[in-house]
Formats: structure tokens, sequence, C-alpha cells
């Protein structure tokens, strides 16, 4: 990277959280691919770096009453800077607007959880928390970077942020990163005005944006097109109020270099041999958030179907499902947390003992049960990317077979590699391809696992944000991204 490069990366959260030890804080490191996948380029960078965050948690807020930000510099190598938010702004930005707004318009699950048109209520949330937040890290980036910065803004809670700065700043050159699907104009017809068109049009704010693959890049293209921005699908690019704006896909991987130091440590092994002691017989695995878009109630009906189907597999197949709480602020996820167990106590019920689900946020434990499964099933009704489909297949040590369905957005590096569910949503589908996966032939799943492999291992987290970065740098010299558009 040019040693003059200097970066600001924004995110709702950051690279660390504080946890109390005593009568100090320590310091946890952000999980997550984003996190993993920043933390090391911003190393690098060092003081040429500043990450700048939302002090998430009360815990967070109480360090930095305290001071203990001064150590933020010698843990990281780089500055990093928390804005403390007032808790109820922060609730109606974060809760209220990003996640019961936008991330079930960018993934188009309306119907999916019953939510009806939204109204007044949210539209007063959005102008309250939203807005203000997104100006208020907009704020930040203008203060700590200089008109020759790249500032980078991630994902979907910071949609308006790009476009803040700016109006403010009209020479700077800005980046917003999607991790979440874009389903396109669809997903967005049920918030109230202006809601849709303030969001495209401050991403458009931006000069290069960024999704994981082609399907978003081509949601996101619609979605401009529907507020009457033109469209250049050739060159990937959008103009808009004057201005122009690339459009890339940059698909992220895992680190298979971190999991596999991880898949042999003690801990992890000793959950694999707890996991294989179990029984003989095949063994699906799932490992996810509670998340409604990762489709998880019809996964366990899926499974159940197989062995109503299966005499052959009854008594001798078992589910191993790692999952973990998210959200449960919000009351459709704890509904779908409800759903969850209750299925799970359905299945069980007829085919005893035949799923065991974990549901705390255990690391080492999804490691463990993803070194031995037989079938990995990722059957997401839309994605972003999902990872779990990649970290199966780069430290799986039994040539396990990936069940995968279209709506993920790994299935465009994978897909013919998976087992493929057709549609996500259909549970004989899903129950016939779960099936395929455990009956194929062991050289059949030998050779997909390593084209799996291959796959997973082909390209780092440093790669990733460097060709970002780098793309961004020749936008800024006036050129186009080095990166190609995508086929659509």
């Amino acid at each position: 990277m040019d040693e003059d490069l200097s970066v600001v990366l924004v995110s709702n959260r950051g690279p660390i959280s504080f946890r109390e030890e005593g009568d100090h804080y320590g310091i946890s490191r952000g999980a997550g691919g984003m996190a993993g996948a920043l933390d090391p380029v911003a190393r690098r960078l060092g003081d040429r770096a500043t990450w700048i965050a939302a002090a998430t948690s009360e815990t967070d807020k109480e360090a930095l009453a305290e001071g203990a930000a001064d150590r933020f510099k010698e843990e990281l190598g780089y500055s990093l800077h928390l804005l403390d938010l007032d808790p109820d702004i922060y609730s109606r930005y974060y809760d209220d607007s990003s996640n019961r707004m936008l991330w079930f318009a960018v993934h188009c699950l309306w119907d999916e959880l019953g939510i009806k048109d939204f109204g007044e209520p949210e539209l007063r949330a959005w102008t309250t928390g939203y807005e203000p937040v997104n100006a208020r890290f907009a704020e930040a980036a203008l203060a700590f970077s200089e008109p020759e910065t790249l500032v980078l803004f991630q994902d979907y809670h910071l949609t308006l942020a790009p476009g803040f700065v700016r109006r403010a700043r009209p020479q700077q050159t800005i980046f917003h990163f999607t991790h979440s699907s874009w389903c396109g104009p669809e997903g967005f017809e049920r918030l109230p005005d202006p809601i849709p068109r303030d969001v495209v049009e401050g991403m458009l704010g931006a000069d290069l944006i960024g999704f994981h693959v082609t399907p978003w890049v081509e949601g996101f293209l619609r979605s401009c097109e529907s507020i009457g921005a033109a469209v250049d699908r050739a060159s990937g690019s959008v103009l808009h109020d004057g201005r122009r704006s690339w459009v890339r896909a940059y698909p992220i991987p895992t680190d298979p270099t971190d999991l596999k130091e991880r898949a042999h440590s003690e801990t992890v092994r000793k959950w694999a041999e707890d996991f294989r002691s179990g029984g003989e017989g095949p063994l699906v695995v799932r490992a996810d958030r509670t998340e409604p878009s990762k489709n998880i109630v019809r996964g366990f009906q899926a499974f159940g179907r197989l062995l109503d189907k299966r005499d052959d597999l009854r008594g001798s197949a078992r589910f191993i499902a790692c999952l973990y709480a998210s959200r449960h602020s919000m009351p459709e996820y704890r509904r779908y947390t409800e759903d969850i167990e209750r299925t799970v106590k359905e299945v069980n019920r007829e085919h005893p003992d035949s799923v065991e689900l974990f549901l705390e946020d255990n690391y080492d434990r999804a490691i463990g049960a993803l070194v031995e499964y037989d079938a990995l099933l990722v059957n997401p009704i839309m994605d972003g990317m999902n990872l779990v489909s990649k970290e199966g297949p780069a430290v799986n040590a039994r040539d396990g077979v990936l069940v995968l369905s279209k709506g993920a957005g790994s299935f465009e590096e994978l897909g013919d590699a998976a087992v493929t569910i057709e549609d996500a949503r259909d549970i004989e589908t899903t129950a016939e391809a779960l099936g395929r996966a455990i009956d194929m032939p062991l050289a059949e799943r030998a050779r997909r696992a390593g084209v799996l492999r291959d796959r997973a291992e082909g390209r780092t987290p440093a790669q990733w944000i460097e060709s970002q970065i780098d793309d961004l740098v020749r936008v800024q010299r006036g050129d186009e991204p080095h990166t190609a558009a995508c086929d659509l």
C-alpha cells in the first residue's frame, strides 16, 4: 500500500469491546468477518489509520469515562475512537431503524415475519435516531480525516453517512460497503417516505459502493433506477446529481490460517471428539445466529421430514445445531428463538434425541461441530455472504458435504460444489437435499470437499480489503476501479 495513504474506517461496532476485570477493564476482540478483515489492514497502516465506532454497551461507556481509551493505541497499533451516544437515540437508530426496518428491507423479509406497512412511529424513529446518529458518525469521520484521506463506511447502519460527508466536504474520497444482502427496491416498498430514496441517495454520496456478490449489486442498481438515477451496468456505475458512483462486488473470504489454528486447539478437539462419539450415523451440523433470514426453523423441519421418510436414518442420523441469540431486544427475534426451540422439541418428540440444540455463543464448540459434519446445512432465505459455508469446508476432517440454498451470497462461489436447495422455503426440497448429501458416495464427497476447501482458502481477508482500498485509490486519481464490473 502507498506510504502516504491514510484511512478512516467507520462502523457501528468496533474491533474491540471492554469487559470488567476486577478493578480495571480488559479488552475483547470483535467477532465477525468485518472486524477480522479490517483490523489487520488498520494495524499495517498504524498511525495512518483511525477507526470510529459506537460505544455499544454500558461497560464500554464506563470504560471510556474512566480513561481506559488511553490503552487503545497500544493494544491495537492504530487509533480507535468510540462515540458515546444517548441510549434512547441509539436504540431508535440501531433497533428500530437499522435492525427492524433496514435489515428486513434488504432481505425482503416482510411476509416471512408478518410485518405490515410502517408508519409515523417508525418515521419518527428514523428522524430522531437513524438520521442524527448517521450525522454524528459523519461528523467524526470529517474530524479525523484530511481531504485526501480515504473514508470507508461499513454496512446498512450507515447508509446516510456518505451523503452527509459529501455535502460537507465534496472532494472527500468515500467508500460504502454493505455486508448484508440487497434484494432490491421491492424490499423498501413498505417503508414510509422518504426513507427509500434517502437510503439510496445517501449511499450514492460514496465514490465506490461495495457488496459481497453480483445479485446484491444488481438489487442495488435496481434501487438506484427506482429513484431515477442513471445506471450503466456495462461499467458498473450510477450517475446521480452530477456525480458518478462505482458499484462493485467484493466477496469476503474467511481466514483459513486462523481457523485451522483454532481447529487444532485442545478445546475444539475435545468438542469434536464428543460430537463424533455420540453415534455412528451421519452427522448434520449447522452454526448460525438466531436470525429469521437464516431459515433455521425450516431446516429442523426438513430434518424431521427426512427421518419421517427414511427408516435407515431413524435412530442413527443426528443434527447438531450451534446457535447464538441475536437482537433479542426486538420482539420478532425473541419470537423466532421461541419458534426454534419449539420446533426442536417437536422433532425430538417424533424422533427422540435426534437434534441437539445449543443456544449459547461458544465459538470453539461451533468449530468442533464443523470439524465433524457429514452434511453442513446452510439454508438461508437470503444472506449477504454466509461465512459458515466457507469456514466449514476449511476445517472439516470428514470430506463433509455442503448443503447450500441459492439465497446464500456464497452460492455464487460455492454452489457448483454443493448440494443445492433450490427453494429455501420448501421443506420437502430441503429434506431431499439433506438426503442426497448423506447418500453421496465417498469419492464424490472427497472431490467436492477438495473444491470447496481450495475456494475457501483461495484468498485472505487482508487481500479482500486491500482490493477495495486499491480501487478507491484509483477512483481518487480519476481512474476506473481495477475490479471488473459485475456481469449482469
